[in-house]
């Protein structure tokens, strides 16, 4: 009885809000449908299913099928907690629009993905998709774009350590489940609730190789992650070269809806460390 009492008060699965379907029904008013590839690949809980926004061959309307461009710089995005893929396909055409050839994927229990999402899984589902995007283009993680929103944050800040990309961006990613808990964010918590794992995005940080550029983007008024966690984030980061971005008036997850002009610039010249941002 008492082990049933306590097991009420577990918060693990709040950071997970799948949404499974039998059939992707991605945007096709910004990338043509002839540069969308939905593919499966193997996972430790089993098939992983993720899309790519391909570029098309330079100065060619129509993309190579099944193929990605091998002039185009390559970002891999992790989603944020809820829904799948298609929820999230308007930040895979911002990405896209600045030149990226883009794959995005579901974690376990996600969409198509096998399984049911947990601490670890998820963090191995990203490693298995490091692993299918270098297989697929024949590139090293060294030579990729990590961009991470919310949850997604949390999974790529886990696997940086082994998987150095070249440019690493997280959005609106909290610092740990124990700050969460501490401010107080995202449920109003009675004492004695809790998290079985720790979901610690601080101790990550510590983790990331010092020669991965890394850039900090917050929404200025999240009241859903406070901006305080990426505060925390920032400081405890071991890259040498790294930048804090509060986007102004944003909320959480809103940058890329609704600030997505005044973003670009920072998403561009960081992921390419190839301008100055002014």
């Amino acid at each position: 009885m008492i082990l049933l009492f306590a097991a009420c008060y577990q918060l693990d699965g709040f950071f997970f809000a799948p949404l499974a379907t039998d059939a992707y029904a991605l945007g096709g008013s910004v990338i043509p449908a002839d540069c969308q590839e939905l593919v499966d690949f193997e996972g430790k809980a089993g098939s992983l299913y993720g899309a790519w926004a391909h570029q098309p061959e330079t100065n060619e309307v129509a993309c190579a099928a099944g193929e990605a461009n091998p002039d185009a710089d390559v970002l891999l995005f992790f989603h944020g907690n809820s829904d799948n893929i298609d929820h999230y396909w308007q930040n895979v055409e911002f990405y896209w629009q600045s030149g990226f050839e883009v794959f995005v994927f579901d974690y376990r229990g996600y969409g198509r993905s096998a399984g049911s999402p947990d601490h670890d899984g998820v963090i191995a589902d990203g490693a298995a998709a490091i692993d299918f995007v270098e297989d697929y283009t024949g590139l090293s993680s060294t030579e990729m774009v990590f961009t991470g929103l919310s949850l997604g944050g949390f999974v790529s800040i886990h696997n940086v350590d082994k998987r150095p990309p070249r440019a690493f961006i997280t959005e609106d990613m909290f610092a740990s489940a124990q700050t969460l808990l501490d401010q107080g964010t995202l449920l109003d918590m009675p004492s004695g609730w809790y998290f079985v794992s720790p979901f610690d995005n601080l101790a990550a940080a510590r983790e990331i190789p010092a020669e991965v550029p890394y850039l900090v983007v917050h929404g200025e008024v999240d009241d859903y992650i406070q901006p305080e966690n990426a505060r925390l984030v920032y400081e405890a980061a071991a890259s040498t070269t790294k930048e804090l971005y509060m986007v102004p008036g944003m909320d959480h997850a809103e940058t890329v809806e609704k600030g997505a002009d005044a973003y670009r610039p920072w998403l561009e010249c960081w992921a390419r460390q190839d301008c100055p941002v002014e």
